[in-house]
């Protein structure tokens, strides 16, 4: 049986578009890091530097503020450095630390930002809706520009990566109706058996190793640039984590976890595109049916949702469902879900990829 796997395991690797998008997109993520290292500035005591110089000199600067951010930390961040702003030309004046007090903690959101005159700290109910959690949560500051780029590079990739794994294993079940080669495997009592459920298992050993590939590689570039410092600060300093619902403490932990939720996302995915895949009688057709299904949560939640008023608890279970999808459950971070609401985006997720599994072995086997 492991003879089956192989096989199966070498078919969906030998096809070239997958290699190509993966590069390509690889590519992109190393050549996007490697343009924002170059252009990457601070300003000290009106000094600018540029480049990796000027990330080891932020970095080196928020080492002298490490430990709980309190008010005290901004007040003093503010009176050595003052506010983050742009000059006339659009060019950043200030460092990682003033840039974080100014985007956190004023108004600077809500002007140009090229005018001082207009920045100042948020007051009243704008402060305690926008900036006082930071203070309230125990918050470990460091610096963390890095880390929040790879935040939402790292979703990117995954989310593009899925489109990939689409155009592998929509094939698997349909292309062999469409050579007429399906009823190879079912001559015998064990290949209708076993034998289906190691093509299976190759697709989702497939889609896993893919997965943690791209994360170790997304991983790899950015410990390159950055370096370790600031995965112990406080995950709430990151821009995908919100201060409500369920998220690991520590910027290292967050990356863990949204790793650990890419990977479950590809299981899923293999599910769902093995059981279409099954369900279709050509490649093309597979993967169209495939990427639709993909994307359509995406729809309903920015769309359809809106556009069909349902009973608000109806219209509560569809969103959760949808939330629980591969397109959304990498990023599940930024919605602010309890633990409860993820445990359940979990179990929904394992009963529909199961289910997809099973229809791709059944439909297949009795076709």
């Amino acid at each position: 049986m492991w003879t089956i796997w192989k096989e199966e395991l070498y078919k969906i690797t030998s096809r070239k578009i997958i290699w190509l998008s993966l590069f390509l997109l690889l590519a992109f993520a190393t050549t996007r890091l490697y343009d924002e290292r170059c252009h990457y500035t601070t300003t000290i005591e009106g000094t600018v530097y540029h480049g990796k110089e000027a990330i080891q000199k932020d970095q080196a600067l928020a080492s002298r503020y490490l430990g709980l951010l309190t008010e005290e930390t901004v007040a003093q961040i503010y009176k050595d450095y003052g506010f983050f702003y742009y000059d006339a030309k659009g060019n950043a004046i200030g460092n990682y630390l003033n840039r974080f007090v100014t985007e956190e903690f004023t108004n600077f959101r809500q002007t140009d930002g090229n005018n001082l005159d207009e920045i100042h700290f948020y007051e009243g109910s704008d402060w305690e809706n926008n900036s006082a959690y930071l203070l309230r949560n125990n918050v470990r500051f460091d610096y963390v520009y890095g880390w929040n780029d790879f935040a939402e590079m790292y979703i990117l990739i995954i989310l593009a990566l899925f489109v990939i794994l689409i155009l592998g294993l929509s094939p698997v079940f349909a292309e062999e109706y469409q050579l007429k080669t399906a009823d190879l495997l079912r001559t015998t009592r064990r290949g209708r058996g076993s034998g289906i459920w190691m093509k299976l298992l190759a697709a989702a050993c497939f889609a896993v190793a893919l997965t943690c590939a791209a994360s170790a590689y997304m991983w790899g570039i950015y410990l390159t640039v950055y370096g370790v410092q600031g995965l112990n600060a406080s995950s709430l300093l990151l821009n995908f984590a919100t201060g409500f619902g369920y998220c690991p403490e520590s910027v290292l932990g967050f990356f863990l976890y949204i790793t650990c939720l890419g990977i479950i996302g590809s299981l899923l995915l293999t599910g769902i595109v093995t059981g279409i895949s099954a369900l279709c009688q050509s490649s093309f057709l597979a993967l169209l049916f495939a990427l639709s299904g993909y994307l359509f949560p995406v729809l309903w939640v920015k769309l359809l949702g809106y556009m069909f008023p349902l009973n608000i608890v109806l219209t509560r279970s569809i969103n959760h469902f949808m939330t629980s999808m591969p397109v959304y459950l990498p990023m599940s971070t930024g919605f602010g879900f309890s633990v409860n609401q993820m445990l359940l985006h979990l179990s929904i997720a394992f009963v529909v990829g199961v289910a997809g599994m099973f229809v791709g072995y059944f439909r297949y086997r009795y076709h």
